[in-house]
């Protein structure tokens, strides 16, 4: 049996999560440079003030010549690191919410049909609510998803992909809130010239009171900087970090609560059939039971499929699907 099997179902999934792990590898490594070349630059000049910024570049800039000019003034002598690090916080949020809301399209493209994938990730995207007695949001997906729910992959898979330490399923609501708070930040920095808009300020207000409840996914809690409409949105990067981990959480989540549906075990036999294509190994399979056994557990694992419950039962399905 092998004890590398995903946490998670969908493909997209892993995609997204090795992303997020790049951006952040690449963002701390910028923000560890810029930190350290922006202290070197101020204190030089307080050294040499008498210096003009062009003789600045020329000491700290030439030695690893950019693509493109650097203000040596507005960007290390002018600009606080403060300033800096809203920037950080402003490329951060805008990479995390393009990853989810992708992702979103993506599981929803898997799982659902045509005329209703659009509008599923759009509600994944929202936590639940109710208008004139009909269950909007999140929930409405979930409901969607298991309306046609798959006994292989509820029984089967189901379980180990919800016991993930990253699902957070009573935490979703709650995270998407927090969503919507950086999500409202982000659509403000694109449409609004970066001002506080009223949306955000009810955001807000929605996240407030989700973290005085206690949510176990806010772990060290929000800082919340407060805000008024028509000001700078102003964002600690501490709160931005903790934002991405609640999408994690939540793309998690979503991906264990949206498995069980019928077309996930279409998504299965898809993926096993393609790997059977791939090489006689698949297609001339041992007959002793317990060889048989192995064999359909590392062809699980070649398709990066989470560990079933029970293998027999899954050697059952397939069998009746003429895979073995």
């Amino acid at each position: 049996m092998s004890k590398n099997k995903p946490p998670f179902f969908f493909s997209a999934t892993q995609s997204v999560d090795n992303r997020l792990g790049d951006i952040f590898n690449f963002t701390w490594a910028s923000y560890a440079g810029l930190r350290e070349l922006w202290w070197q630059i101020r204190g030089f000049h307080a050294e040499h003030p008498e210096l003009k910024p062009k003789s600045i570049e020329e000491k700290f800039v030439r030695r690893i010549p950019p693509p493109g000019g650097v203000d040596v003034k507005r960007m290390f002598l002018d600009r606080s690191w403060e300033q800096h690090e809203q920037e950080f916080c402003k490329q951060i949020i805008f990479e995390v919410c393009t990853l989810f809301e992708g992702w979103a399209e993506r599981i929803c493209e898997d799982v659902f049909t045509s005329s209703a994938s659009a509008g599923n990730a759009k509600s994944l995207q929202f936590p639940t609510s109710t208008k004139n007695g009909q269950v909007l949001g999140v929930q409405k997906v979930v409901d969607h998803a298991n309306t046609g729910r798959s006994n292989l992959m509820y029984n089967e898979f189901f379980p180990s992909i919800s016991s993930s330490n990253l699902n957070s399923w009573s935490d979703l609501d709650d995270n998407l809130r927090a969503y919507r708070y950086f999500k409202e930040c982000r659509n403000a920095m694109i449409h609004s010239g970066g001002e506080v808009s009223q949306k955000i300020i009810d955001a807000r207000s929605e996240l407030e009171l989700a973290q005085a409840s206690g949510v176990a996914s806010f772990s060290g809690g929000f800082l919340i900087t407060p805000q008024n409409v028509g000001e700078p949105i102003n964002l600690e990067i501490r709160d931005v970090i903790l934002f991405s981990t609640v999408v994690r959480r939540t793309i998690f989540t979503l991906d264990a609560a949206l498995s069980v549906s019928n077309a996930c075990e279409l998504l299965l036999e898809e993926k096993l059939r393609d790997l059977i294509a791939t090489a006689s190994k698949w297609q001339q399979l041992p007959t002793e039971p317990s060889k048989l056994e192995q064999r359909c557990h590392r062809m699980l694992s070649a398709c990066n499929v989470p560990e079933p419950v029970d293998i027999k039962n899954v050697m059952s399905w397939m069998r009746s699907k003429a895979l073995i």
